[in-house]
């Protein structure tokens, strides 16, 4: 989807803290998750409404994956990453904290915009995760 075609009201950005600043890595419109790429929000995932929150869901190549949940209070649990659990939870002022029984709790980026739980659930369950996993792979290949 063509950023220009999204107006600044309709979505929700997701942006990730780094040692160097923030940067704004997707964003939330209507139910759908993107990421930013080349000027384009490309689709990766969808959100859904249950009765205490909303459920995430990461698109794979042939399906997708749910991947976890977050709570009407902004509570993020994981259904697979580290056993399941809590992951973290969003701030009144939009700020997303990680932390839980694993980790010790860390400022990991914010979300400004209409959809914040959706926003936030979206860079504890696929943003962090990812971005984790392609710095161990390049760890790797040095």
């Amino acid at each position: 989807m063509d950023l220009q075609q999204v107006s600044e009201d309709e979505r929700t950005t997701i942006y990730r803290s780094r040692s160097c600043g923030e940067d704004a890595v997707g964003y939330i419109c209507g139910e759908e998750i993107f990421r930013f790429r080349w000027g384009q929000g490309i689709r990766i995932g969808r959100c859904e409404r249950e009765y205490a929150g909303w459920r995430v869901f990461r698109t794979t190549q042939f399906d997708e994956k749910e991947l976890g949940r977050i709570s009407t209070e902004g509570i993020i649990h994981s259904h697979g990453l580290f056993q399941g659990g809590t992951l973290g939870w969003l701030e009144q002022d939009g700020t997303v904290v990680q932390g839980g029984f694993i980790f010790s709790e860390e400022e990991v980026g914010r979300v400004e915009g209409l959809r914040p739980l959706l926003a936030a659930a979206a860079l504890l369950l696929i943003f962090v995760p990812e971005e984790d996993e392609a710095s161990r792979e390049m760890g790797r290949r040095i």
